[in-house]
């Protein structure tokens, strides 16, 4: 008897629109999680970029009233902070070389995977520029970075300092190199014309611009550039010893 009361309770509910019991609505905050509302959300930038990031777009790519996003990220800032957190996780914390590496190449591991990681989302570049890293997803990569810089024997100052600069370098970096890659009204642009400028004026950037190599030489460019951060980092240390 309870057993068809039971039915018909919940067929009386399904008839005024409501869910059956121990099922949430699909529109409930309860039917999502934060994991899938920044999937989405990640997505949608990726896809689009940042301006077609809204609520409204948000809830109609996960199929649910835009206010039950609201139970799991209360603001739009929010969930900017969680992009950031998502682009973050992507990076290699150390799979790929061993504990016993040496600081240096280890630093220049994670260098390179955060290259990798903001290059996969070149659209998020310009949240993860403008928005402070401070949950503690975000955060690993950096406490992971402090603890092999810890090994090398900088100072708490030159150690935030190192990992600051690192950040702004890299991330100048993938902007540049992103907006070299997919274009834009801004950044459309041909080749220079060399004939045009006089050699007179311009003895030393035409000698180096007709001895460099061809192609692309930005991985190089980049690699010379952590050349530059490490052993200057490296050399302060060293000097300090002395």
């Amino acid at each position: 008897m309870r057993g068809s009361a039971g039915k018909r309770g919940a067929g009386r509910r399904a008839a005024r629109g409501q869910p059956a019991r121990g099922r949430p609505p699909r529109n409930s905050p309860s039917a999502l999680t934060r994991e899938r509302i920044v999937s989405a959300a990640l997505e949608i930038v990726d896809h689009d970029g940042l301006e077609a990031l809204s609520m409204r777009r948000l809830g109609a790519s996960l199929g649910v009233d835009p206010m039950a996003i609201y139970y799991h990220l209360p603001n739009k800032t929010a969930l900017y902070d969680a992009i950031v957190e998502a682009v973050m996780a992507g990076i290699d914390l150390g799979s790929g070389f061993a504990p016993s590496d040496p600081p240096m190449q280890q630093l220049r591991h994670m260098a390179r995977s955060y290259r990798d990681t903001l290059l996969a989302h070149p659209n998020a570049l310009p949240v993860v520029a403008a928005r402070p890293v401070r949950t503690p997803a975000s955060l690993r990569p950096i406490e992971r970075m402090l603890a092999v810089i810890a090994s090398v024997g900088f100072s708490p100052q030159e150690a935030i300092a190192f990992v600051d600069v690192c950040g702004h370098y890299i991330l100048g970096w993938a902007q540049t190199y992103a907006a070299h890659l997919h274009g834009s009204e801004i950044h459309e642009h041909g080749p220079l014309d060399v004939s045009a400028l006089p050699a007179r004026e311009f003895p030393n950037l035409l000698r180096v611009l007709e001895e460099a190599p061809s192609g692309n030489p930005f991985a190089v460019e980049f690699e010379m550039g952590m050349d530059a951060i490490l052993t200057g980092f490296a050399a302060r240390v060293e000097s300090r010893g002395k």
